[in-house]
């Protein structure tokens, strides 16, 4: 057998973490993360703005969907 055709047996995978785990390193992830500023360069102040606007964009929709949730789930009743 050559080094060519010889393949290495597939290893297992690590198994993934449990949902709560991730979720633990989720919130450890977003609460340490340093808080944008708005200063400096132009380019870091608009970035500031674009971080901003998304934000909220994001906050509205999220806001529409539970509101929408809940009003479907109400009058389903």
């Amino acid at each position: 057998m050559s080094a060519v055709t010889w393949h290495r047996r597939p290893t297992s995978a690590a198994a993934p973490l449990p949902l709560r785990t991730r979720l633990r390193h989720l919130n450890e992830t977003i609460r340490w993360a340093p808080a944008p500023y708005f200063e400096g360069t132009a380019r870091q102040r608009a970035r500031y703005v674009g971080y901003l606007a998304a934000s909220m964009l994001a906050w509205t929709v999220l806001g529409l969907v539970v509101v929408a949730a809940l009003g479907r789930a109400l009058t389903s009743f």
